[in-house]
């Protein structure tokens, strides 16, 4: 990822992660009134085989299934302060941090990452809870694909790439201020196409959690009267802009200039019309309106240098439809998108027609969001990352 896509990334997952809503500002207000935990956890998982650098081409010969991971989170307990807390039944949300090691350390290296978190309970008893997980962030210490000293790691090719996880726990409170929870989880890391190649990689693993409130603050969950909700209509409307890496094919460049290749832009615009059914879900479809300049991109070699072929504006459009699903978060939300595309042209191979979009957005101010997607197809490959900003208009 670029330095620009990741101090933007890194902007969202501040206020995703600290800012749900604006909070106090004097921070050690914040943590006399407010009850923290710290949550460790315990992970053994199996890397689920979707490309051949997993399935056994690399140096050992022998499929990478096994591994074990860490995490550690800085959790704010909410007590039902604010309508969208008791709607989601109370939840914890925070920031952790997460490391997972293997034993082909060599090829892999040992990822460290930095996420936003938010679980809540799907039902909730006097001290058992069912909940679901939610972990966005960003990844780094890769041992990364490279033409020479690591050619077979197709599976990740930065030294960063995009965190996402989300799974399910059981947890028991143990006393007043210690919980333990067992569950599962999915992991997907990917650069979104911003390097190739860029086959990402996903695993499943075994969570094991202990969770302990660090300060003395006493909190019982409010339960108010929750307002009848006015059910309304929104037009969301969003630029979105982006980058793909198109690797040169030929064999008449050196190794190194053919893996670098080069960038082309993605951008366009979102429009998503939608009914607010509740406080906490939006349904609807949408349509986009898509430049891409990997589409049908053609490269060539001038100098032993790259140079892009230069091809007609319409080459590079595209046109899709979609339904959507959000889930509202107060400020936040969390977009489904699964899309198909009416109308590529087609010169070069095409990634498949129908796609999938995954997101998350914050209104910052009234009726203005901004946000970070990642689009893929077949459920687990990258095509490339959007990001967002628009308008909300209701009715």
């Amino acid at each position: 990822m670029n330095k620009l896509s990741t101090s933007l990334f890194l902007v969202l997952l501040v206020v995703y992660s600290l800012s749900l809503r604006a909070q106090t500002s004097k921070v050690d207000s914040f943590f006399t009134h407010t009850p923290i935990f710290i949550q460790g956890s315990f992970h053994t998982g199996k890397v689920i085989p979707t490309n051949d650098f997993v399935r056994g081409q690399n140096f050992s010969h022998d499929t990478i299934d096994q591994y074990k991971s860490f995490s550690l989170l800085l959790l704010k307990q909410t007590t039902g302060d604010k309508l969208w807390e008791q709607l989601y039944s109370y939840p914890v949300y925070g920031i952790g941090f997460y490391s997972a090691f293997f034993k082909e350390t060599n090829e892999l290296g040992t990822p460290i990452s930095v996420f936003g978190y938010f679980s809540a309970p799907f039902a909730r008893a006097k001290k058992l809870n069912f909940n679901y997980e939610l972990g966005l962030g960003l990844t780094f210490n890769w041992k990364n694909f490279d033409p020479l000293n690591n050619p077979n790691n197709i599976a990740i090719s930065a030294e960063r790439s995009v965190y996402i996880e989300a799974g399910v726990n059981l947890e028991y409170q143990l006393s007043k201020k210690l919980f333990a929870s067992a569950g599962y989880g999915l992991y997907h890391f990917s650069n979104g196409h911003l390097k190739l190649p860029n086959q990402g990689l996903n695993m499943q693993a075994l969570k094991f959690n202990l969770r302990y409130q660090v300060n003395k603050v006493s909190y019982s969950f409010i339960k108010n009267p929750v307002p009848e909700f006015n059910k309304h209509w929104e037009w969301d409307i969003s630029f979105f802009g982006g980058a793909e890496n198109v690797i040169y094919s030929g064999n008449d460049v050196d190794i190194i200039t053919k893996y670098q290749g080069l960038y082309f832009p993605v951008y366009g615009i979102n429009n998503t019309f939608s009914r607010s059914i509740s406080y906490k879900s939006k349904i609807g479809a949408g349509f986009s309106i898509g430049y891409n300049g990997a589409l049908n991109a053609q490269l060539a070699v001038e100098n032993g240098q790259l140079d892009e072929v230069d091809l007609p504006f319409g080459n590079h459009i595209t046109l899709s439809v979609y339904p959507s699903y959000e889930l509202v978060i107060d400020r936040l939300s969390i977009i489904l998108q699964p899309g198909f595309y009416l109308y590529r042209k087609k010169t070069t191979e095409l990634t498949p027609f129908f796609y999938q979009r995954i997101g998350v957005k914050y209104h910052f101010w009234n009726n203005y969001f901004a946000g970070i997607s990642l689009r893929a197809y077949k459920y687990h490959v990258s095509d490339f990352i959007e990001w967002n900003i628009g308008r909300r208009i209701k009715w």
